[in-house]
């Protein structure tokens, strides 16, 4: 696995920071109620709406009021007849780093704990701080190796 380059790995920061604040700016509202308030303020009812994106009234009804899942090309047909663009960005509430490094804990965790099972059926005890020694170590090699490693057990 390649790498990543500075560019990319900025490029992802300011994805995920538009994303957080938008994430957290939209206070849990749902793509149906957030088409319905841009209809609404632009003065266009339900049945002009249909018109202009090709979907039935009654879709666009029971996707206003949350009762029924909207499929990406319907949601760009209605978007398109509000005069919007569709834009889709994964929200990540922990940075890259984060990320691997907790799966690289998760992974060390377990190979040691591995090892401390065979210790024990041999009747050898680990002391804590050398096991979390171990677990450090471990992390440590999995982070600077080859990524995939992280994701493969």
């Amino acid at each position: 696995m390649k790498r990543t380059s500075v560019s990319e790995k900025l490029l992802i920061e300011e994805v995920t920071n538009i994303t957080s604040q938008l994430f957290h700016s939209s206070r849990g509202l749902s793509i149906g109620s957030l088409i319905k308030s841009i209809r609404v303020q632009l003065g266009m009812s339900q049945r002009v709406l249909a018109s202009r994106s090709r979907v039935p009234q009654p879709a666009i009804s029971r996707i206003e009021q949350g009762k029924s899942d909207i499929n990406l090309s319907t949601l760009q047909k209605i978007l398109s007849g509000i005069s919007c663009e569709l834009v889709i960005a994964p929200f990540m509430p922990e940075s890259i780093d984060c990320i691997r490094k907790r799966q690289a804990r998760k992974i060390a965790k377990k190979q040691v704990g591995y090892l401390k099972g065979t210790m024990n059926l041999e009747d050898q005890q680990l002391d804590k701080r050398f096991t979390e020694e171990l677990v450090k170590e471990e992390e440590k090699r999995l982070l600077h190796g080859s990524g995939s490693i992280l994701w493969e057990s």
